[in-house]
C-alpha cells in the first residue's frame, strides 16, 4: 500500500498506520483464502519416490483386500510375489521381460510342489491370478506416483507388459461309476474311516460344492418330514431350490443328526486336507482314474443327472450354476453309457423304420456286398 510524505520529505505517521493496517489485513485474508482452497498446491512438484515391491505389495492388499472374501486367496499370491522378488527391489528395476519370464517360471514351479497339488499339473489359470496380482501392484503404484508409467515393460498396453498366459480348455472330469463309489465306500469302512464313508456318500448324492456348501451345512437345513434340504450357495450368494435327499444321504443325515445337534449344527468334522489324503490313497487302492480328485463327487452327481435325461433346467437347478451353459460345458461329462444310448437309440430308429417298411437290413449289406447289391439293382 502507497505512502505519501509531507512536503516536507517525512513520512504521515498516522498515514503510514493507516497502510500498515490495511497491508495487514489484506495479507490476513490471502493466507486464509490459500489456507482453505489449496490454491497454488498444483503448482508445486512433489519429489518422485519410486516405489519398493513389498512396501507397495502391502500397501495394495490393506486398501484392496484385506478383510474381503478374497482374502485369504490373494494371500497366497502375494506370498510368492515376496518370496521371488527382493522385498526392498524398485518397482521399475523389476518391470523386465527377464524379470517376468522368471517370476512365471518360479510360480510354475511352487504351484507343482506344492502338497496339496494331488494332481502334479499346472494350469495357466494358477499363473494368470499371480500375474493379475503383479498388474494391480503397477496399476497402484503408477495412480500413486510410485512408479513412472514409462518404465513398465510395454507401457503401450494395458496389461503393462504383465499379459496373461494363453487360456488352456477344460478338461472334463470322469465321472466314478456305481461300483467305483460302493468300492471307496467299502475300503473306508474297512479302514474305520466313517465319517469319510459317509461323506463321500454324501457328496456324489448331493453334488455339493466343498467350499461354501458342504463344510458349512447345517443340520437345520434338513427337513426330515418332507425329505429334502436347502443350503446357502456362496458362490452364487443364494439358497438352493429344496432339494430331495436320496435314500443314502437321508440315513445318514438321520444317523448324524444327534451329534450334529451338540456340535452346532455341523454334520461333518472332517478337513479338506483329510479328504484330499483319503481320497488320493482308494484312488490308488481302487484303481481309479489318474485325474480322479475329491470333487470328481460332484462331475459324478452331475453327469448321472444328465444320463437320467433330466431336462436341461432341471439339472442346472439342481447344480446350483447360473446358467445351463455351465452344466453342459464344463460339468456334463459324456460317458460310456451316455455314448451307448446314444448308438442304441440310432439301432431303435432303424428298428422301427424296418418293421414299418416291412423290408431287412442286414450287417452283410455294409461294404462291398452293399456296392455289389446296387450294381445288380437289388
Amino acid at each position: 500500500v502507497p505512502v505519501k510524505l509531507g512536503a516536507d520529505g517525512q513520512m504521515n505517521q498516522e498515514l503510514f498506520m493507516q497502510s500498515l493496517t490495511e497491508a495487514i489485513k489484506v495479507k490476513t485474508n490471502l493466507d486464509a483464502y490459500v489456507a482453505s482452497s489449496g490454491y497454488g498446491k498444483n503448482k508445486v512438484r512433489k519429489g518422485f519416490t519410486v516405489g519398493k515391491v513389498k512396501e507397495t505389495v502391502d500397501a495394495l492388499f490393506a486398501k484392496r483386500w484385506a478383510g474381503t472374501s478374497q482374502e485369504r486367496n490373494v494371500k497366497i499370491y502375494t506370498k510368492d510375489i515376496l518370496n521371488f522378488f527382493p522385498h526392498d527391489a524398485r518397482l521399475d528395476n523389476i518391470n523386465t521381460e527377464e524379470q517376468r519370464d522368471l517370476f512365471i517360471q518360479f510360480c510354475k514351479d511352487e504351484v507343482y510342489n506344492r502338497p496339496m497339488n494331488n494332481m502334479n499339473s499346472v494350469s495357466n489359470k494358477s499363473i494368470n491370478v499371480r500375474l493379475g496380482i503383479m498388474r494391480a501392484v503397477m496399476a497402484y503404484a503408477i495412480k500413486e506416483g510410485l512408479l513412472d508409467k514409462t518404465k513398465v515393460i510395454d507401457q503401450t498396453r494395458n496389461d503393462f507388459g504383465w499379459t496373461n498366459l494363453p487360456q488352456q480348455s477344460s478338461k472334463k472330469k470322469q465321472p466314478l461309476t456305481e461300483a467305483e463309489i460302493q468300492d471307496v465306500y467299502n475300503e473306508a469302512v474297512a479302514d474305520g474311516e466313517l465319517e469319510f464313508a459317509d461323506a463321500f456318500i454324501f457328496l456324489c448324492d448331493t453334488g455339493m460344492r466343498h467350499q461354501g456348501e458342504f463344510f458349512k451345512f447345517n443340520i437345520k437345513n434338513a427337513h426330515f418330514k418332507s425329505k429334502t434340504m436347502q443350503f446357502w450357495r456362496e458362490k452364487t450368494s443364494s439358497w438352493s431350490i429344496h432339494i430331495p435327499m436320496t435314500d443314502r444321504v437321508f440315513d445318514i443325515l438321520k444317523k448324524r443328526r444327534e451329534q450334529a445337534l451338540r456340535n452346532g449344527g455341523k454334520v461333518f468334522d472332517i478337513t479338506q486336507s483329510r479328504i484330499r489324503t483319503l481320497c488320493k490313497r482308494y484312488k490308488e487302492r481302487c484303481d481309479l482314474p489318474e485325474h480322479f480328485t475329491p470333487y470328481a463327487t460332484r462331475h459324478t452327481f452331475i453327469t448321472r443327472l444328465v444320463e437320467a435325461n433330466n431336462p436341461p433346467n432341471v439339472v442346472r437347478d439342481l447344480a446350483g450354476h447360473s446358467c445351463i451353459e455351465t452344466t453342459l460345458t464344463f460339468y456334463a461329462y459324456t460317458s460310456d453309457k451316455l455314448i451307448m444310448s446314444a448308438i442304441q437309440s440310432i439301432n431303435n430308429v432303424g428298428d422301427a423304420n424296418n418293421d414299418s417298411k416291412g423290408s431287412e437290413i442286414t450287417s452283410s449289406m455294409i461294404g462291398h456286398n452293399s456296392n455289389k447289391m446296387l450294381k445288380e439293382g437289388k
